[in-house]
């Protein structure tokens, strides 16, 4: 496979666009759920890509012409190369130009700060409630996040069942993966109960399991799993208060 010039410089430029999408998944891990991102074909992808790398591109663009402008006024310490990196990438790519070994230094010093600094920024914004919205969509309403005193309790129904009885498990999510569609693919529960549901000509029943205790932890995937219901509480002290508020 060859690359050309052209390809890798693309490439380069679309870094900090990359490291932003990277940096808005990594960083809104919502608690204990993990999803996975839209593919990279995906137009939610292409537009997260597109709009970061020009943001980042516009802000490193406005930096150099206020140097610009500063040094046309004042004194500044003078290189012997073209000190706009993208003045120096456009001179090359209409090939008015060459590009000396310091500005090569420049222009990926520059980028990679670029990268850096919209992995960071991505990470930092993505607290945002609607931001995780856009981003996981109904996930956003079930998670644990960061809320102290909470936890969210999951009713899954199996695909075990004899004679309209299906079996059942309620306890609290300690982890929960989902695909790129948000279609869950593993839920790992925690102090899990198993329960029984009966269907009937009168409508459903639900009954308890008699155990002495309940499961420590109980990992079902995606083909045991018929339904899923959430709930969010939250916890309690004795006075009333909630727990860590």
């Amino acid at each position: 496979m060859t690359f050309s010039f052209t390809l890798v410089l693309g490439l380069f430029l679309l870094a900090p666009g990359l490291a932003a999408f990277a940096g808005l998944y990594h960083g809104s891990k919502l608690g204990r759920v993990e999803t996975t991102p839209p593919p990279p074909g995906s137009v939610l992808a292409l537009l997260i890509v597109t709009i970061a790398a020009m943001v980042a591109h516009l802000a490193g663009a406005l930096l150099f012409w206020l140097q610009d402008a500063v040094c046309a006024s004042a004194s500044c310490f003078r290189v012997g190369y073209e000190p706009n990196v993208y003045v120096a990438l456009f001179e090359v790519m209409l090939a008015k130009g060459q590009v000396t070994g310091a500005q090569v230094v420049a222009i990926l010093s520059t980028l990679v700060l670029l990268t850096a600094l919209a992995f960071v920024s991505a990470r930092c914004v993505v607290g945002e409630k609607a931001l995780k919205g856009m981003l996981y969509g109904w996930l956003a309403d079930v998670a644990i996040g960061e809320n102290r005193g909470e936890a969210v309790l999951a009713y899954v129904v199996s695909d075990v069942q004899e004679d309209g009885t299906v079996v059942g498990y309620e306890g609290v999510v300690a982890n929960m993966t989902t695909n790129a569609e948000k279609e869950i693919t593993s839920i790992l529960l925690d102090s899990c109960e198993i329960f029984y549901l009966r269907v009937s000509q009168r409508g459903v029943a639900r009954r308890k399991a008699d155990r002495d205790s309940d499961i420590g932890q109980l990992y079902l995937d995606r083909s045991h799993i018929r339904n899923v219901a959430f709930e969010r509480v939250k916890f309690v002290d004795d006075d009333g208060g909630a727990v860590g508020g």
